[in-house]
């Protein structure tokens, strides 16, 4: 290794002075296209809300009824998963 020559590599630096678009603003077709996307991305995150208050109100309501009804859905939700259970290994082994 110390018989290599070293040899030191320069590259020639350029600096950037910008240019006539650097100077301004953003360009039309940039604007155009965030004027076109605010309505869209505000009418989805609109639909977005609604769910998320719907689903709030729908669980709201439910919660309390499967309380109430759970000693009857616990027993009858076992009973399901047991029978499916037999009936897909039944099948899977003759």
């Amino acid at each position: 290794m110390a018989d290599r020559p070293q040899q030191l590599q320069s590259h020639p630096q350029r600096h950037y002075n910008g240019g006539p678009k650097s100077q301004g603003g953003p360009s039309a077709a940039k604007i155009i296209a965030v004027l076109g996307g605010l309505p869209v991305g505000g009418t989805l995150l609109a639909l977005a809300c609604l769910t998320l208050i719907g689903s709030v109100i729908g669980l709201a309501i439910t919660i309390p009824l499967f309380i109430i009804c759970s000693p009857v859905l616990v027993p009858a939700a076992i009973v399901m998963g047991l029978a499916i259970a037999g009936f897909l290994s039944s099948g899977a082994l003759g």
